[in-house]
């Protein structure tokens, strides 16, 4: 790959459980849809501990879920990444009292990268609660820590997010405002909702660009590893076959040696744009063709091996759609 005007930023994401103490009705993964939510066993996460002092120390590890910080190992793991000076960031609901976060910025210090948290207007009791934390977070927190508070919008939570995004701004904390999906079609808003939108969050990059066969760095520089150590490229992988790494328990784990062509149409993963892993200018059509071939094959071993998950989404939709 052509050397980007950006640093490429290495990454794993791991995503230590499914379970989580809230129940939101745009996740699948909520128990709502999803029965089968599952921690990362002891087997899992000695093999994660193992795998990461085999990372260079320019790798970031994102520990998500899920919910993190209910994984009764998840402060262990955190404390062996400090340990191999590698940066972590962290993606969390902010539903455990304030003390926990700032154990977090204790123990990483200066290697506490980012923590991301959301506001989930159906699940917060209590929502000057959850203003005060993340404002006693905000100023308890490490300089170089980024921290940041994600919502997804709906119509019914618009004018509440509002003020939410008012106030977060006054206290010098980031704002994400999120587009609901339902599986991959992003919903259609009402006017105050949809201009809410448009004023405060970027079109994502993978929305308008066509990435079938460009060049990705994702599986060489970024993995995703789930609860239970099955490894991808990325998070759009789970029906690409190419893009499978392995179990990072298992002997035939192995990520890229190189970049990659992407073989989705469209990213849906943020990780590749935003680390500035993905090349638009160059791309390698005959082995994307090649690899997709592959995929079909293996189809329909892949829908049934996912059936939980597809089912969890289709039970979403039609929920969401009502």
């Amino acid at each position: 790959m052509e050397k980007n005007k950006r640093e490429v930023r290495p990454c794993v994401d791991f995503l230590i459980t499914q379970k989580c103490n809230y129940r939101c009705e745009y996740c699948s993964q909520s128990k709502k849809f999803y029965k089968n939510t599952l921690h990362s066993n002891d087997e899992t996460i000695e093999a994660f501990l193992k795998f990461i002092k085999t990372l260079d120390k320019n790798f970031e590890i994102t520990i998500s879920g899920g919910e993190p910080l209910c994984h009764p190992r998840f402060f262990e793991v955190i404390k062996e990444i400090k340990n191999q000076d590698l940066k972590l960031s962290v993606i969390s609901n902010f539903s455990y009292p304030v003390s926990e976060y700032k154990k977090i910025a204790d123990i990483m210090g200066e290697n506490f990268s980012e923590l991301f948290v959301s506001f989930h207007y159906s699940q917060v009791k209590d929502i000057e609660e959850f203003k005060n934390k993340a404002a006693e977070f905000k100023n308890y927190k490490p300089a170089n820590t980024n921290f940041s508070v994600g919502a997804v919008l709906s119509d019914e939570n618009c004018k509440t997010l509002k003020k939410m995004a008012d106030f977060l701004k006054n206290e010098g904390v980031n704002f994400c405002l999120q587009h609901m999906r339902i599986k991959n079609s992003y919903v259609e808003y009402g006017e105050d909702a949809a201009k809410f939108l448009k004023d405060n969050a970027a079109v994502e990059p993978g929305r308008i660009l066509n990435t079938y066969s460009k060049m990705c760095l994702a599986g060489c520089k970024f993995l995703l590893i789930y609860e239970n150590g099955e490894a991808y490229r990325c998070y759009s992988s789970r029906f690409n076959r190419a893009h499978h790494l392995g179990n990072i328990k298992d002997k035939n784990f192995k990520m890229f040696n190189s970049a990659m062509p992407c073989l989705n149409s469209k990213c849906t993963c943020p990780k590749p744009i935003n680390f500035n892993m993905l090349d638009l200018k160059h791309s390698n059509l005959s082995l994307a063709l090649l690899l997709s071939a592959k995929n079909l094959i293996c189809l329909p071993y892949l829908i049934f091996k996912n059936i939980d998950i597809l089912k969890a989404k289709f039970e979403q939709g039609l929920f969401l759609k009502k």
